[in-house]
């Protein structure tokens, strides 16, 4: 009955807290789309409303400046005049008669960009602000006018450009006298902060236009944080959000003009925090709810599940200690039931665990740990099969003159250090350290792991041997000691590799010709150096450096075998 009633009552916990976090998830997520959702709509309608703000601003100009260009335009008089004072190279007369025009028109001179330019697109006069610029180009006028006069006909060129600090939205007519081209005609009017500042207020925006990387104009909203963060946007086609004065907004670009996008950008900041306020306290009213559910669910859960035993809390404490490695974990047997049997069970798996892992610890300090695993099987069997490998010796070079005079535990020491390198070039490969002799170390590649590239892993363990021995022995000569210096041989090929010993004594190795060829390339070996056979060279595959030793006589072998050096090996 206990057991029964307290699964019952675990399962109702599961239940309640599972079922108000799933409400809280599936709410919180359908509020957050709807939250975005209405964020996209009111910064997509603003900005909708912000560019029909602006082209009705730009429309207005455009009308004007077409009502000064028929001033120039439907006069013959006008006309003459500028074709005169184009070909005399004298623009006085024409200024001063342009001056009068604009007072005509009731506009004020320093809010007017003017500029007249020959058939060829070269500006003749340039008015900015009431004053006169024979010289140069300084509204970047040549372009607008060049696109006029090679069209061929009679269009009008719209473009914005920024002289002296101001941005002017600028209107180019091509004119011509009894069907003889004359040259253009660019009427500018500067596009203000007022009038930026009255759109950003109709459609409760700011706003900054950006031509040349600079923020021309603004609304009075956009401060130095603000423009930098307005600035930042003008590279991006999609709205996104920003933080800006501890207030969220949403920030998009569009180019001021559709058809010339490099005129310049109109970047616009929607303000979301009203968007976001009763969101904000939806998610509030969540929050607080969802931790009053949650907690009365885990005050009724923990009612319904008081009556876990002592003996059950125990057990399972333990089976925490045993998952954090502590196999030495018991509890106490306080009954004779279902459960002084289930504590009696898992003791003694505990037990089997402790034991079984000083085996291993043992063994990965007595054999390799791909030997330890085959061990720790416990289908080991006395035998072995052919398998094709890699056999890797290394041995110390001059270790023993080294070692004269030295203490036998300082030999011990020296000795440990170095095959601790070696080692570790093995393990780094896959290969497997079969066994120490001495001054030499004996590795496997291939067995008892299957390799398919054991030649390819025994050369690159080699010059990671090599290279290690050089730290080894820049620490060393730190230390004012002689450097340490090993050779390596390599030979791959068909051996006998098992379990070979008695049946209650087992050593995993190899044996064979493969076994001693491997030995005697060491032997052959100078200092330094890696010799490797034939077929160990044919096995690694492409990217091993290496120059020809010729064919060497080697004892015990009856024909010559092909050797080489390796260099280095290529990634």
């Amino acid at each position: 009955m206990i057991n029964i009633r307290e699964s019952f009552g675990a399962k109702v916990l599961a239940a309640l807290l599972g079922t108000v976090g799933l409400l809280l998830m599936v709410t919180f997520g359908v509020v957050r789309i709807e939250m975005s959702r209405q964020v996209d709509l009111v910064a997509a309608r603003t900005v909708r409303n912000a560019g029909t703000l602006f082209e009705q601003l730009n429309e207005l100009q455009r009308q004007q400046a077409e009502q000064l260009t028929i001033r120039f335009t439907e006069s013959r008089r006008a006309l003459a005049l500028l074709d005169q004072a184009i070909k005399a190279s004298d623009v006085d007369y024409l200024a001063e008669q342009v001056s009068y025009e604009l007072e005509l028109a009731s506009l004020a001179l320093e809010d007017v960009l003017l500029v007249f330019t020959d058939e060829v697109g070269e500006p003749v006069l340039t008015m900015v602000g009431g004053q006169r610029i024979t010289d140069g180009d300084p509204a970047n006028i040549g372009p607008l006018a060049l696109e006029l006069v090679e069209s061929d006909s009679l269009l009008v060129t719209s473009g914005y450009r920024v002289v002296g600090g101001r941005l002017f939205n600028v209107q180019s007519l091509y004119v011509e006298l009894a069907f003889r081209p004359i040259g253009t005609i660019t009427f500018g009017l500067a596009l203000e902060q007022d009038d930026v500042e009255q759109i950003g207020s109709m459609g409760n925006f700011q706003a900054c236009l950006v031509v040349e990387g600079d923020c021309v104009v603004r609304t009075s909203g956009v401060n130095e944080e603000m423009g930098s963060v307005l600035l930042s946007a003008t590279e991006q086609a999609r709205a996104r959000r920003a933080a800006v004065g501890g207030a969220d907004w949403s920030i998009q670009s569009e180019p001021l003009m559709r058809e010339r996008p490099d005129e310049g950008t109109r970047v616009i900041a929607v303000p979301l925090d009203e968007v976001l306020a009763p969101f904000a306290r939806i998610q509030l009213a969540l929050v607080l709810g969802g931790a009053g559910a949650l907690v009365l669910a885990a005050m009724l859960g923990a009612v319904l599940s008081r009556s876990l035993t002592r003996p059950v809390r125990d057990l399972v404490a333990a089976v925490g200690r045993v998952a954090e490695g502590d196999y030495g974990a018991e509890v106490q047997v306080t009954s004779h039931d279902e459960m002084g049997t289930l504590a009696t069970a898992f003791n003694e798996m505990t037990h089997g665990l402790l034991v079984r892992e000083q085996y291993r610890s043992v063994l990965n300090k007595i054999v390799s740990q791909d030997v330890a695993e085959e061990l720790m099987k416990g289908d080991v069997e006395l035998g072995g099969e052919n398998r094709e490998v890699s056999v890797l010796f290394a041995d110390i070079r001059g270790f023993t003159p080294l070692t004269e005079g030295m203490e036998p535990q300082e030999v011990i020491g020296l000795l440990n250090d170095c095959m601790e390198h070696l080692s570790e070039a093995v393990d780094a490969e896959g290969g497997v350290v079969d066994k120490f002799i001495g001054d030499e170390i004996m590795a496997v590649f291939g067995a008892p792991v299957a390799q398919d590239d054991h030649a390819r892993s025994a050369v690159r363990a080699a010059i990671r041997m090599r290279d290690g021995m050089s730290e080894m022995n820049a620490q060393r000569e730190a230390r004012g000691e002689g450097p340490l210096s090993i050779g390596i041989g390599i030979n791959t090929g068909v051996a006998v590799a098992g379990n070979m010993g008695s049946a209650d004594r087992l050593n995993y190795t190899v044996l064979g010709e493969t076994v001693n060829l491997a030995s005697r390339l060491t032997d052959l070996a100078s200092f330094g150096e890696i010799l490797v056979s034939g077929q160990t060279l044919a096995s690694a595959g492409p990217g091993v450096v290496s120059r020809d030793a010729g064919d060497r006589s080697l004892k015990g072998f009856s024909s010559e075998v092909e050797v080489a050096f390796v260099e280095s090996m290529k990634a």
